[in-house]
């Protein structure tokens, strides 16, 4: 007996996160997988923001209206650019680590799978990776897919 593997996808419209959901489908289509997609707004931190150079300042007021939840047909099509046709969609707003690893749970998922941005030091400091954060914060496997694919180049000729 077959039993589907249950697969969240954590899918922004950042390249390296559809790569991340391509490779879900090319490593788990086959197993007749069932996909769950996962947005999520990210609240700002009320307190500081990156400046230029580096720098931490005072936030402006926060426009909550500005502030909403992802739309989940916007989520659905950049799921089905990505491959995965059948997703169900969530959506949330929040800290992506926290709500990634809440819907892993709340829906019992055998496998996350996060991209991971390849970021300096001082980037991860201002702003810490969230695939770093899956994967401290789920007891579940966690897949984190590294980079964008290469540019295919041409036949040789």
């Amino acid at each position: 007996m077959l039993v589907a593997v249950k697969v969240l996808v954590a899918l922004d419209e950042s390249a390296v996160s559809i790569h991340a959901a391509r490779e879900a489908v090319r490593l788990f289509a086959s197993s007749d997988a069932e996909f769950l997609v996962i947005n999520v707004a990210r609240s700002p931190t009320p307190w500081i923001y990156p400046a230029g150079y580096g720098v931490a300042a005072a936030m402006p007021p926060l426009d909550l209206q500005q502030l909403a939840e992802p739309s989940e047909s916007d989520v659905a099509a950049t799921a089905a650019r990505a491959g995965i046709d059948d997703a169900e969609v969530l959506t949330d707003v929040g800290d992506p680590v926290a709500c990634i690893c809440a819907a892993a749970e709340d829906h019992d998922v055998d496998v996350v799978v996060v991209g991971s941005h390849d970021r300096g030091v001082l980037s991860r400091l201002l702003d810490p990776s969230v695939a770093a954060g899956v994967v401290k914060g789920t007891y579940r496997p966690v897949l984190v897919v590294s980079g964008t694919p290469p540019e295919p180049t041409g036949a040789a000729g």
